[in-house]
């Protein structure tokens, strides 16, 4: 499931809308802070940086657009993928940090990224920035605050948590390079509304015994390594019609039927790591020397993915690269 929009601060801080403590009256003007006045631009690694006035107070849930993207408009109950920066407007402890990692998929919903960013994100468009200043939040008792990966954080104690400063990137769910001539030995690729794709199968084509692999999309981003990490959305089809014993009935399907997607809304895009083995051989060798924001068509022997299934076409979207050496 795609998980709620949440960071580790001192303790935990969602990023859902939150009502923090007013000034108090002995505050001056010049201890309060607001978020015009806190600087975004580029840290030496792949994040942004901040710069601010520590210790100020935030009393309210401030949002500002940095600047809009160029993509696809988005829309509510749609599925996102984020990169996310935060820091604490107290101590500057990075609270967290997906740009030096894998973008996170969330859900456009307030009880998912906020109120206040759900509002902005509505009039927003892919290749968006946005920042989020939350206020500070007292913590009265709470027996473990849930974050972003389903963890609890130990809270037994009250306190407050302290403002935080969230960078928002909203990235691409799918491929978003250059369109290169598709090969015609092998099966169409149709894409449909919001990148999701389908494929044209001859029913007449040959069994294929060798990987092929074609890339329909050419990204300029880093390239997959054997010890990349490699964030993807893939579909995985049936190359020709086929059947296997299952343990009540026979299983069936066509050439073109889907074996397994991570485009279903209650999927979240897939992490592939390149070192761990985890993934058939056929999908590994076939993504080695890609780059990110590629479509890439391949072609795969039952030998080198499932042998009781057949060959396999499956379409990868390559959203996210990160090694470690860079």
């Amino acid at each position: 499931m795609r998980r709620a929009f949440a960071v580790m601060a001192t303790g935990a801080v969602a990023l859902s809308a939150c009502t923090g403590p007013s000034p108090s009256p002995s505050v001056s003007p010049s201890m309060v802070g607001d978020i015009s006045s806190i600087v975004v631009g580029q840290s030496d690694t792949q994040a942004p940086s901040l710069e601010y006035t520590p210790g100020l107070e935030y009393s309210d849930e401030q949002v500002e657009v940095l600047w809009d993207g160029e993509g696809e408009a988005l829309t509510s109950g749609q599925s996102l993928l984020l990169d996310v920066y935060g820091e604490s407007l107290d101590s500057s402890d990075v609270v967290i940090n997906t740009f030096d990692g894998s973008p996170e998929p969330y859900i456009l919903t307030p009880d998912s990224v906020g109120g206040a960013l759900y509002d902005a994100l509505l009039d927003a468009h892919v290749g968006a920035r946005i920042m989020v200043v939350e206020p500070s939040e007292v913590i009265e008792n709470a027996e473990g605050v849930e974050v972003g990966d389903g963890a609890n954080v130990d809270n037994s104690a009250e306190g407050e948590a302290p403002p935080v400063a969230l960078v928002v990137d909203v990235r691409s769910e799918h491929a978003v390079g250059a369109a290169q001539p598709a090969p015609k030995t092998m099966p169409e690729v149709v894409v449909g509304d919001g990148g999701v794709p389908r494929v044209v199968v001859d029913p007449e084509a040959p069994p294929v015994t060798d990987l092929q692999v074609a890339t329909l999309i050419k990204g300029v981003g880093p390239q997959i390594t054997p010890s990349s990490r490699a964030l993807i959305n893939y579909t995985m089809f049936y190359y020709a019609d086929g059947e296997i014993e299952g343990e009540d009935s026979p299983e069936s399907w066509s050439a073109g039927d889907v074996f397994d997607t991570t485009w279903d809304v209650d999927r979240a895009p897939y992490l592939l790591d390149m070192a761990s083995g985890s993934v058939v051989t056929g999908l590994s060798q076939g993504l080695l020397d890609q780059t990110e924001g590629s479509q890439v068509e391949l072609l795969v022997p039952g030998a080198m993915g499932y042998p009781s299934r057949g060959t396999m076409v499956i379409v990868v979207d390559i959203l996210d690269v990160w090694n470690s050496e860079t």
